[in-house]
């Protein structure tokens, strides 16, 4: 059972008014940007006519904006005041999100500025996941880190659950640009939220002398000398290969492969909301119980099942979707698991005057792989088939899996913390 400790530290955070605006403000961002997620590559298809090169190359573009720049936002972060880097990045969101319905409106969008606003979209994004990131342990403390973390994690699986199916029936119901349109008001409604969160932001002073380049690998040095956190991160920077591998081609698939509808298709997708919540609520009781090691293995075999199960799904839409929302919800099991796991894990080993220069080195280094992974399974798919490219995503998720089986992780019961290190 849960100890009663940990009951009474995830029940506080509800009694917490500036955690509630931070989680509140991340929710509604996060809920448009679920529908975004599915309403962009179907206007890149339906509207565009674009294939799975044209998809891929748009989930690296979104992907590129995460990982390029990441090093040297990870040392903003550290540098400056989050809060201020949280309300322009969401700002600047709203903006390139909201520019994509009036392009469609016009009939002047194309694939071009897609990928442009994708891009620049994903950095506004990283901006505002670092800054977010590297408040939550001065904001709740580093004992409810886990609790913390779940609490955003269970969030942002309720999205899963309301994004896709609203955005499918959104883009069926009227159009995909009217869908993306919703994503940027969300934008807008998180800034207006952030903007009365009052946090205790430090500015930590970088030391004389030091060059932006130095705090950057200031990062990446702190990440390989964690064995912990540097094995974690190679494993799912090998599983985000093929991760990103398979969302560059998964809207493809349903739609000319298995013949989903935009609103089943949705369904569908969604799958991953339940039991991404699911993962979050077992999170704490599994990490008592197995240890934190076992339970992040444990979410990389979920995911090693469901991207062995893609490339076989055969039937009539009705049992297609049926067996794609089965995938789906192996994946919401691993998202759930793995990113309440690694986050705290992050947070807690790391000091807080490199909290964004780590999270940005972990991020940047298990983001890199998605550009050309996601290049890479949309020319495979044109070239090869798309089951093929599919089946191969799931060797790789093995291999992943597999890795971090074999590592010292695996006997990793509890959170260590900055003070160990």
């Amino acid at each position: 059972m849960i100890s009663t400790r940990a009951a009474d530290a995830r029940a506080s955070l509800w009694r917490d008014p500036e955690f509630l605006k931070l989680w509140s403000a991340f929710s509604i961002s996060s809920l448009g940007s679920q529908i975004t997620l599915l309403a962009l590559p179907l206007m890149a298809v339906l509207v565009l006519n674009a294939g799975a090169t044209e998809t891929g190359l748009l989930v690296a573009a979104r992907t590129a904006g995460f990982a390029i720049p990441g090093p040297l936002l990870g040392v903003w972060v550290d540098r400056y005041r989050r809060k201020p880097l949280m309300l322009g990045a969401n700002a600047v969101s709203a903006l390139l999100i909201g520019s994509i319905p009036v392009l469609a409106s016009s009939g002047a969008l194309t694939m071009a500025h897609l990928y442009v606003i994708s891009y620049f979209a994903g950095v506004s994004s990283q901006v505002t996941n670092l800054s977010r990131q590297a408040l939550v342990p001065g904001l709740v403390g580093r004992d409810r880190l886990v609790a913390a973390n779940s609490r955003m994690q269970g969030s942002a699986a309720v999205t899963q659950i309301a994004g896709p199916s609203l955005g499918g029936a959104l883009v069926q119901a009227f159009t995909a640009p009217i869908a993306v349109a919703f994503d940027a008001l969300s934008f807008v409604v998180s800034f207006a939220i952030l903007a009365t969160l009052r946090v205790n932001d430090v500015v930590h002073p970088r030391l004389e002398g030091s060059r932006i380049w130095h705090e950057m690998i200031d990062g990446f040095r702190f990440v390989r000398e964690q064995d912990l956190l540097f094995r974690s991160t190679v494993a799912i920077t090998l599983a985000n290969i093929e991760w990103f591998a398979v969302q560059a081609v998964l809207v493809v698939y349903a739609t000319d492969e298995l013949r989903l509808s935009p609103a089943l298709l949705g369904v569908a997708l969604a799958a991953s909301g339940p039991s991404a919540l699911l993962g979050v609520t077992l999170t704490a009781p599994l990490v008592a119980r197995f240890g934190m090691g076992r339970v992040l293995i444990a979410a990389l075999a979920c995911e090693a099942i469901s991207r062995l199960m893609l490339p076989f799904i055969v039937g009539p839409a009705v049992t297609a979707a049926i067996l794609l929302a089965t995938t789906q919800a192996l994946i919401g099991v691993t998202e759930g698991l793995w990113n309440v796991g690694l986050s705290s894990l992050r947070q807690s080993v790391t000091p807080d005057r490199l909290q964004g220069r780590v999270g940005s080195a972990v991020n940047s280094i298990q983001w890199i792989v998605a550009p050309p992974a996601a290049i890479g399974a949309g020319l495979l798919g044109d070239a090869i088939g798309l089951r093929p490219t599919l089946l191969l995503q799931g060797l790789i998720a093995v291999a992943a899996c597999v890795y971090l089986f074999a590592s010292p992780i695996r006997t990793m019961r509890d959170v260590p913390s900055a003070a160990t290190r």
